[in-house]
């Protein structure tokens, strides 16, 4: 009972849902004008570093959440990223109450068994720490990523976490939600 107060407490009471179907009124699948309409705004057209417009990551024209990525592959959402950008993370929560900055214990107590890796650019406290440099091993924090796969295994769910926190999540279709770097 004590779990669930804190969960409500945690929780904002405006917050959109991540699931194996999207974020909030976006869909996985949803075309550009779909996504649009959804989000009652624009997204933006394809930038740099994107070179073309079969596959690019995206966010709303408007500036609202810019820590909510969407991924287009050839005109359709194939992954959403949810992240803090600018100190600010968007209020997105998984279907079991997880946001950015609930602890990895948190993760296992809602799914229980899942399959965690080391994060894709997590090289290990080697990279973090420069010859002669007064910051210790100990600084070093390694990047985790929890990844829940859906019942039919075409979709994923990807937790990120550093020093016990979620950092990131996202949600999309394979093989694009398993991508480091998607459209690179």
């Amino acid at each position: 009972m004590l779990m669930m107060w804190a969960l409500l407490l945690t929780t904002p009471a405006a917050a959109e849902t991540l699931s194996w179907e999207g974020v909030g009124t976006v869909r996985l699948g949803m075309d550009v004008k779909a996504a649009e309409q959804a989000l009652k705004t624009k997204l933006l057209p394809r930038q740099p570093p994107f070179e073309d417009d079969q596959c690019y990551v995206t966010w709303r024209a408007d500036g609202h959440d810019p820590g909510l990525g969407y991924v287009l592959e050839q005109g359709r959402i194939t992954v959403i990223q949810v992240y803090s950008s600018d100190g600010k993370a968007p209020e997105v929560v998984d279907t079991h109450g997880l946001a950015i900055g609930a602890r990895e214990d948190a993760i296992r107590g809602a799914y229980g068994q899942v399959k965690k890796t080391l994060g894709f650019y997590d090289r290990g406290s080697d990279a973090k720490v420069e010859q002669g440099s007064k910051e210790g091993a100990s600084d070093y924090s390694p990047e985790y990523v929890f990844e829940l796969e859906s019942p039919d295994h075409k979709r994923s769910i990807l937790l990120t976490t550093q020093a016990g926190k979620i950092i990131s999540l996202s949600t999309g279709l394979k093989p694009m939600i398993l991508e480091p770097e998607p459209c690179q």
